[in-house]
């Protein structure tokens, strides 16, 4: 690997936005000791903390490649895309990809934010709070026909409300709208149906909803920028006419309901009754054609075109994000394949000492196959396999001996770290029922950061805890299969004699076990 190489990996990280500092990059790929093979551009991603994995895929598997991804071609480095089956190979379109790669790739993994959990208040109560006062606020400029003002204000917040629903419904997003109201063979409704439809040419490049979210936002926003300059007449001049130019639309919507698609939308009548209503009320309200002004035009158009810019970039926003959900799913189907998982399982290292006499045992003593866990009381990273650990226990019990080593270095000189493992160690020699060895370390890994909680976990336990002879014997046992098997990390698993692959979350394993059983 050379230059060519180098270059297509910067472009493969620019193209996901990630930036590094070329000059140190090139220098960690130049001292290490494997340059210039695939090994040393990896550590060098993971020297600037950049999750990278590689893959061997087969030919029969190329239906699983992921968008974009950097593969070994010829023995260099290539920036490849994966766009609707077509392959752009370091920019330029390829048809002979398959015949020159060897079947190993290099992806990267961008780390998301974690989503916060904590309860937050809900803004969005407090924003159409302070709407619905700055419109009762804005009516008071001008007391004349409040009564019919303030139906046209409500009724445009209504709309606007079930618009934006139908826009998030439109979009695959959740809504307060009851689901059998939306759906009902009794009501003969169908929400989705009727605005998703493509059964007729005019709506495949119309959106509904958002002609419907776009005619409200604009409203309510010429509504409030007409109040503030004290012209609410020229408002209700525009929308006396402007809301005929309605009736068209609402009538297609209506045939198109009644006689295409055979189903009503609830959301759809609540929209067309409430422009009905602003019809009625915009005609009732008297005007005067002399308050009409350039002024106000222009606030007009201005409340107009800024409805549909927010419009366009709530669109754009939508897209991107459909775009990211889209990728999501094909990265999970891409690293949930049974027979990518086992392409690589079958690459990964292999124990040299496979007597697990000397291991926790639970599951079946005497199945064929074997899941072994290598884990530590004070690993974080253990705490969090722990309980798809548990679920694999309890469903996998009949089909797996289930292995558990601790990691455990007796001459460390730490005595309460040995304790720990003596004392758990103890529980699973003494207690009749094996189950409570999994339940007390699943108790430790949740108070083995608070010492206040402690003294419940010994107090709950200390019935098990006698002397450490037996404890110490099996712990040696721990240590010396540990040892002999160069077991560096926790936690760490096998799939019979072969470790788990480090591409994968230790969360997918529960996705291959049972393939893994079905074959053995």
């Amino acid at each position: 690997m050379t230059h060519k190489s180098y270059t297509a990996v910067i472009n493969y990280l620019e193209n996901h936005k990630i930036y590094v500092d070329r000059d140190e990059f090139e220098l960690q790929l130049e001292g290490h000791p494997d340059f210039p093979s695939l090994l040393a551009f990896s550590d060098a991603l993971h020297f600037f903390n950049i999750e990278n994995y590689s893959y061997r895929i087969d030919n029969d598997e190329k239906d699983i490649l992921p968008e974009d991804f950097l593969a070994l071609v010829e023995g260099e480095l290539a920036a490849v895309k994966n766009k609707n089956n077509q392959l752009i190979m370091n920019g330029s379109p390829t048809n002979d990809f398959f015949s020159k790669w060897e079947n190993i790739i290099l992806v990267i993994e961008k780390e998301e934010e974690l989503a916060v959990t904590k309860s937050r208040l809900n803004y969005s109560y407090i924003n159409w709070g302070i709407l619905i006062i700055l419109f009762l606020f804005l009516l008071g400029y001008n007391s004349s026909n409040i009564i019919l003002q303030s139906t046209f204000a409500l009724t445009s917040l209504i709309g606007f409300v079930f618009a934006y629903e139908a826009y998030k419904k439109t979009h695959g997003k959740g809504t307060f709208i009851p689901v059998g109201v939306c759906k009902s063979n009794y009501l003969n409704t169908d929400c989705d149906l009727v605005f998703n439809s493509k059964k007729w040419k005019i709506f495949n490049k119309i959106d509904l909803s958002e002609i419907s979210l776009l005619f409200f936002t604009s409203q309510i926003v010429c509504f409030i920028l007409s109040s503030l300059a004290r012209n609410i007449e020229f408002f209700f001049t525009v929308y006396q006419y402007a809301l005929f130019t309605f009736i068209p639309m609402a009538c297609l919507s209506l045939y198109y309901q009644v006689f295409v698609v055979k189903k009503y939308c609830p959301v759809c009548m609540i929209i067309i009754t409430c422009v009905c209503i602003q019809l009625l009320t915009a005609n009732l309200i008297p005007f005067d054609a002399k308050k009409i002004n350039p002024g106000s035009v222009f606030l007009f158009l201005i409340g107009i075109f800024g409805s549909l810019a927010v419009l366009l970039n709530l669109r754009t926003k939508n897209g991107i994000a459909q775009k990211n959900e889209n990728s999501i799913k094909r990265n999970l189907k891409f690293r949930r394949n049974y027979l990518f998982f086992k392409n690589n399982l079958s690459i990964q290292k292999k124990l040299m000492d496979t007597d697990f006499s000397g291991a926790f045992v639970f599951g079946n003593e005497h199945a064929d196959q074997s899941l072994t866990f290598i884990t530590n009381p004070f690993c974080k990273h253990c705490k969090e396999f722990y309980p798809v650990f548990l679920k694999l226990v309890k469903m996998y019990s009949d089909e797996l001996r289930i292995n558990i080593f601790f990691d455990i270095d007796l001459n460390r000189g730490d005595e309460d770290n040995k304790t720990v493992h003596v004392n758990l160690t103890n529980i699973y020699l003494n207690s009749r029922n094996k189950a409570e060895f999994l339940e007390a370390l699943s108790n430790w890994y949740e108070v083995q950061a608070y010492s206040e909680n402690k003294n419940g976990w010994y107090t709950k336990y200390s019935k098990y805890f006698g002397s450490s002879e037996a404890a110490l014997n099996l712990l040696r046992r721990h240590e010396n299969w540990v040892t002999a098997n160069s077991i560096h990390f926790t936690p760490d698993i096998f799939l019979n004699d072969t470790e788990y692959p480090i591409q994968y979350e230790r969360a997918d394993l529960e996705y291959f076990i049972p393939e893994f059983l079905s074959e053995n």
